[in-house]
């Protein structure tokens, strides 16, 4: 239990006279923290001040109380202060070392408060003890705070460069306050950037597929940024992306800052095109040929289907000339090449897109159907 000493006690006179003196005492220990911390140079005097005087007439008062414990209001009064240090750029490990400058103040007054009042080594031994353990809970108390404040800053920081990456992809906000904070984020808004959307694999993790591509590396090193955007990582980087198998990630042309939302579209639809399909790794639109087309349109593919591979049922034999076309197209039309790869006779090959011919009423001579046979089969395997 917490015991205050009573009014009369030696301990009372010794508080009270450094309370009393406390103008004298704060600037003590404002120059002294000045004197050997180089941060607290750089803060406004009047605010600095108050802080040291707050934390020292707490420091003062809790000493009165074995074992020290913050009330109400001076807990909120050291929090005050540790939060705003933190706000104030002030280091938590410089912080801590002024609470022991002012710690050392108090002991060196109050030994010479002690002599002039009389007071014994054992009153003053107690009087060292009490100051410590007063000062030690002043110091948890703020640093506490101090973390506190820097967490919430933290998280409007990372708030506020998401904002940033979401408007430079989306193409959102200003232009000329998106330079001016690409900038401030070390970002040359001048040289072009690649739009990257990426997706780790169905059993992967994000820190893998981030590595993978080098968007970590780029928001470490300033040659790039990235977030989240509707679970799936999104950035823009100077580097061209790594492979990111066994995920997948979408990268656009390269651009200058202000034309990064085209990009990044384009990266968008790779993305979701390579996931539609099945496709692992790091691929742009261009690399994809007409598959992003055929993802995005279904309503052709649904056609096309119709078209040509609905009629094929009627055969009992469907799958057999659907296996067999496809290998037909890929083997780009030559006979030999597909039937090897099927491993049959190359004549059966030849019955079994005769029997496609019938089925549906095309003939593989005319250049169209070819195409959108190949474009209907594509379709088949994404629905």
């Amino acid at each position: 239990m917490s015991t205050r000493a009573e009014p009369g006690h030696p301990w009372y006179q010794l508080l009270d006279a450094l309370l009393a003196r406390r103008v004298e005492l704060v600037a003590e220990i404002t120059s002294r923290m000045q004197g050997r911390l180089s941060v607290y140079q750089e803060l406004a005097a009047e605010t600095f001040e108050r802080h040291v005087a707050m934390a020292t007439e707490c420091t003062v008062r809790l000493a009165r109380v074995d074992p020290p414990r913050l009330s109400q209001g001076q807990t909120g009064v050291l929090e005050e202060v540790g939060d705003s240090q933190a706000r104030l750029g002030v280091p938590v490990d410089q912080m801590l070392l002024a609470w022991r400058i002012g710690a050392d103040v108090l002991l060196e007054w109050g030994t010479e408060e002690a002599g002039r009042l009389g007071l014994g080594d054992q009153q003053l031994l107690a009087f060292v003890r009490r100051t410590l353990a007063s000062s030690d809970v002043g110091m948890i108390s703020t640093a506490r705070a101090h973390r506190r404040a820097e967490l919430e800053q933290d998280r409007e920081a990372q708030d506020r460069r998401a904002s940033f990456v979401r408007a430079v992809l989306f193409g959102t906000g200003d232009l000329a306050e998106l330079r001016a904070r690409a900038k401030a984020y070390g970002l040359d808004p001048g040289r072009p950037y690649l739009a990257i959307r990426a997706r780790p694999a169905a059993d992967g993790e994000w820190r893998e597929v981030d590595q993978a591509v080098g968007l970590a590396g780029s928001a470490r090193s300033g040659r790039g940024l990235s977030v989240l955007v509707d679970g799936d990582l999104a950035g823009f980087q100077l580097d061209p992306p790594g492979d990111a198998a066994p995920g997948r990630a979408g990268v656009g042309p390269a651009v200058p800052l202000d034309r990064l939302a085209e990009s990044f579209r384009l990266a968008t639809r790779a993305l979701n095109t390579m996931h539609a399909f099945g496709l692992a790794g790091t691929r742009d639109l261009a690399a994809l040929g007409l598959k992003p087309a055929v993802a995005d349109d279904p309503d052709v593919g649904a056609a096309l289907r119709r078209r040509y591979l609905e009629p094929l049922a009627e055969s009992g034999s469907a799958a057999e000339i659907i296996a067999t076309l496809r290998a037909y197209l890929a083997a780009s039309s030559h006979v030999e090449t597909a039937a090897e790869q099927l491993h049959i006779h190359p004549n059966t090959l030849r019955y079994r897109l005769a029997r496609f011919e019938e089925l549906a009423g095309v003939s593989l001579r005319d250049p169209v159907v070819p195409f959108e046979v190949w474009w209907a089969l594509q379709r088949a395997s994404i629905d």
